[in-house]
Parts: C-alpha cells; sequence; structure tokens
C-alpha cells in the first residue's frame, strides 16, 4: 500500500506538531499495538489520548509552549481541562494513520472549547468527535492554582489562529 503525503504542507521534514490551515490544526498519528484492545481495534480510552496530543501540538504550533509554564510552579501558568465528552462513530485498528483536527469553537478570556474530530486519514472516515472546556489557571505563591485570565500574550496568539 502506497500513501502519498502531497497534501501535507512541508518544510523540508514533516513538521512533528502537525499544521495549522484554515483555522483547523491537523495532527497525524499511527495507531500502535499498545493503542489496541483484544478485539484489534483502538481501546476507547486512547481516543482521549489522541486528542489530548492533537491538543498540546495545536498550542506548540501557536507558540504557547506548555512545558515553560509548569503547572505547580509560583508563577506559572497552565490550561488544564474542565470537561470533555466524547461521541464515538465507527473503529481503526492496528496501523491506521489518523489525522486529528481541532479548532476553537468558543473563547473567552478564561476559557477555551475546543471541537476535534479524529478521522482515518485514508479513508476520510469519522471515528470520534469531541468536545473540551479548557480553563486557563495561573500558579499562586503557594504553589495553588486557580482559574485566571490568560496573558494578553497567549491570548493574541489564540485570536490570530
Amino acid at each position: 500500500m502506497t500513501m502519498t503525503t502531497s497534501h501535507i504542507p512541508q518544510t523540508g521534514a514533516l513538521q512533528l506538531d502537525g499544521w495549522i490551515k484554515e483555522g483547523t490544526h491537523n495532527y497525524l498519528l499511527r495507531v500502535q499495538y499498545e493503542d489496541t484492545d483484544l478485539g484489534g481495534i483502538i481501546y476507547h480510552a486512547n481516543y482521549l489520548k489522541f486528542a489530548e496530543r492533537a491538543r498540546s501540538s495545536y498550542l506548540r504550533c501557536l507558540g504557547i509552549f506548555q512545558e515553560e509554564n509548569v503547572h505547580g510552579k509560583a508563577g506559572g501558568h497552565a490550561f488544564v481541562v474542565r470537561r470533555a465528552e466524547i461521541d464515538f462513530k465507527k473503529a481503526a485498528g492496528l496501523g491506521a494513520v489518523l489525522c486529528v483536527c481541532t479548532r476553537t469553537i468558543k473563547f473567552s478570556k478564561l476559557r477555551l472549547q475546543l471541537e476535534q474530530t479524529i478521522k482515518n486519514h485514508d479513508t476520510g472516515h469519522i471515528l470520534a468527535g469531541v468536545v473540551v472546556d479548557i480553563v486557563h489557571v495561573a500558579v499562586d505563591g503557594e504553589g495553588e492554582a486557580k482559574p485566571a485570565r490568560m496573558p494578553e500574550k497567549i491570548m493574541d496568539r489564540l485570536i490570530g489562529s
């Protein structure tokens, strides 16, 4: 089986964190043996793991590096998941190439709501839909995280996407 990547933007090498096109972040991954259950299909909880990886990569593509703002460090900030809703549609198995498409559907100074669609890259079939509410938190001098308004530089990057 041959797969072309001519439709994927390239800059010398394929971008590890995916790419943003027309307001949607695209993140590719291949289903590994560890991702499957006894039936040979993706174990249901792993769809949330795939969505989390894509969300982190989306932020990286926007220049928001979570590892620089480690949660628990005074003065740091982070995004935390408040709520996640997943709707399973179709199964995929070992070796399948998936694309997790992420877009912001709601935005405020405190939170984001993202819509993520997990598709089989080869067939285009939608495997799962995920809606995630994410809250921005800041870490106080005691090391405790509390909901807080996003810094302007982060808001600017999110608005620009």
